[in-house]
């Protein structure tokens, strides 16, 4: 007959065996083995209250009495199992998660190698060898795929961390396994054990090319709209300032080609002046194509005054015979996406950028908010350009006129005095020649300032002379000219002639001009003082005169000499610094004193009226 005996989670069973047992092939073998008898797998048993448990049986024959006997002993393994269960369901969970992870978690040890022991399935993905090439360093190690030159910085910035007992994380390059260049960010720690040895590192590794990417194209964006304004600059050609921006587009977007067209608003035609990205024949050729009357969507973008979007672009210009000047370029382009920016300055349409983008891309929006910012930038560079060009025409009729009152004040009237001082001589030869001599010292006179004003003029009317004679020389011809035509003393102090542009060189000397034109108009001065020094840094011109001054702090209605000689200096990028002195105020002595400095270029400004 069985007995049952209960223990703390299991139940022990002594179960005769019997014929029928015996019977039972399952028990035969185990009974003539004496082997131990235990029941496969898990059975589930019902308790009194209906409730189920999981339960794993085993026992042994023994000898009990004289008799045979089975000993069982079953084990209420519920709690194990179901703690079996909440671990696989916590293993399934972590692989999943690891599986969806961007990047790669290891466990790897300290040393150069960077040695996995384990890695998850996102490697990859990230480096294009699957875990087993990795662990262990079976087929390559994860130091070899650091780029060579942040190997050292990488290794350095984990021991640190070690050391430091702190998290470390940083921004590296790896090689994968097609070559591929990648940008990746590692953040991990050092596991110790209790006794504070260092056991393993262990961390997270992601892919961060793209975020890499985005941020060297927003720095090439800030970079290109803070340089619009310096690349633009009012005294080079449009067409070279263009190519510029043209250039600095490509690099701070996505689109591969970029060509700047602009509208000339008497004819209503557009002409390429700036382009990149592009062959040098396509200006001309789709120069002649806008001239057709084309339906060119850059004239739809100028007359909307809106972005242009089209798809495609090679098919349209293809299927045009009115296009029909650039398809032999086109059918070799890149490009098929076109996006086109008008340039709007005070509400008028200046022109469009066009912008060439590979099959299947296009600007996202946060790339067309920088086009319209280039855009507007670029508009009004253009308008500026424009605006300086027109200035400039008029200043050169200014010139001319002033040349021809020089002419008059200067020339015109020494040689008339030369007429009458030849004519009162002639007289005083007949009647008293010992007197002659005086009028014909006046005609000499007046011819060495004739003469010298002729070269002064000479040197205003051939920029050339600058070119070949110099800065110095130029200026000691002005010297001579203000000295001979006005009695006033000059002095100068030069140096040797300036190593720097004919740029720089015309604008001091202009600058020159209007000074010594100023003392002698309004300073009522009787001496001069020209003084220059050139140096690695520049050139600084200093003109001063003993004249009657005036006060800086008071109001000169009608007077422009400053005004034209600060816009002088501001072509240079000059420092202009002036000082001024009434003779009636108690303490200070009479005259005049500019000077200004340019990296370029220092140079005196002009002296105006006291």
């Amino acid at each position: 007959m069985a007995a049952k005996y209960h223990l703390p989670g299991a139940a022990l069973l002594w179960i005769p065996v019997t014929e029928e047992h015996s019977s039972s092939l399952f028990w035969t073998g185990r009974l003539l083995r004496r082997r131990p008898v235990s029941v496969p797998g898990v059975s589930s048993w019902r308790r009194k209250d209906g409730t189920l448990l999981d339960v794993e049986v085993g026992g042994s024959v023994i000898l009990r009495d004289g008799r045979e006997t089975l000993v069982a002993v079953a084990h209420d393994i519920t709690e194990r199992k179901q703690s079996e269960e909440a671990l696989e369901e916590s293993r399934r969970a972590l692989s999943t998660l690891m599986s969806n992870l961007p990047g790669m978690a290891y466990r790897c040890r300290n040393d150069p190698d960077w040695t996995m022991m384990f890695v998850s399935e996102g490697c990859a993905g990230l480096t294009g060898y699957s875990p087993g090439d990795l662990i262990g360093n079976r087929r390559v190690s994860y130091g070899d795929l650091i780029h060579l030159e942040d190997q050292e910085t990488v290794w350095g910035s984990v021991q640190a961390a070690l050391r430091e007992r702190r998290p470390f994380q940083f921004t590296y390059r790896i090689t994968t396994a097609s070559g591929a260049m990648r940008w990746v960010w590692e953040q991990g720690q050092g596991v110790f054990s209790s006794e504070g040895e260092l056991v393993a590192l262990e961390g997270f590794v992601t892919d961060t090319t793209e975020r890499a990417r985005t941020q060297r194209l927003l720095e090439e964006r800030v970079s290109t709209l803070s340089g619009i304004a310096g690349n633009l600059t009012l005294n080079l050609p449009v067409a070279s300032t263009l190519d510029v921006l043209a250039e600095s587009v490509v690099g701070a977007s996505t689109c591969v080609a970029c060509a700047v067209a602009l509208l000339d608003e008497k004819t209503s035609t557009l002409s390429m002046e700036g382009f990149y990205g592009l062959p040098a024949e396509y200006k001309a050729g789709m120069e002649a194509s806008w001239q057709t009357g084309v339906d060119s969507p850059t004239m739809r973008a100028v007359q909307s005054r809106e972005p242009v979007l089209i798809r495609g672009i090679r098919g349209y210009i293809l299927d045009d015979d009115l296009y029909a000047s650039v398809h032999d370029l086109v059918r070799e382009a890149p490009w098929d996406v076109i996006y086109i920016v008008p340039l709007i300055s005070r509400g008028r349409a200046l022109g469009a950028i066009n912008l060439g983008y590979l099959p299947d891309h296009e600007p996202g929006e946060d790339e067309k908010i920088f086009l319209r910012a280039v855009a507007d930038q670029a508009a009004v560079a253009v308008e500026n350009a424009r605006l300086f060009s027109e200035a400039g025409g008029k200043a050169a009729l200014e010139e001319r006129q002033r040349l021809a009152r020089e002419l008059h004040d200067s020339v015109s009237q020494a040689l008339h005095g030369i007429a009458l001082g030849t004519e009162t001589a002639r007289e005083l030869l007949n009647i008293q020649p010992e007197k002659a001599g005086e009028p014909l010292d006046y005609v000499l006179t007046l011819a060495e300032a004739g003469m010298a004003e002729m070269r002064a003029l000479i040197f205003e009317l051939r920029s050339e002379s600058l070119e070949t004679e110099g800065l110095m020389a130029a200026l000691e011809k002005q010297a001579a000219a203000l000295s001979a035509r006005h009695g006033i003393q000059v002095e100068t102090v030069l140096c040797e002639e300036p190593d720097t542009s004919l740029e720089v060189k015309e604008t001091v000397y202009r600058l020159a001009q209007e000074a010594l034109h100023n003392t002698v108009k309004h300073a009522r001065a009787s001496n001069v003082t020209i003084s220059a020094k050139c140096d690695g840094h520049g050139i600084t011109l200093d003109i001063s005169d003993d004249g009657i001054g005036f006060d800086p702090r008071g109001d000169f209605p009608g007077i422009w000499g400053c005004v034209r000689c600060a816009s002088g200096r501001s072509a240079l990028a000059g420092r202009w610094k002036w000082t001024a002195h009434r003779a009636e105020a108690p303490g200070f002595m009479p005259g005049y004193r500019s000077e200004t400095h340019s990296p370029r270029a220092s140079f005196a400004l002009c002296a105006v009226r006291g």
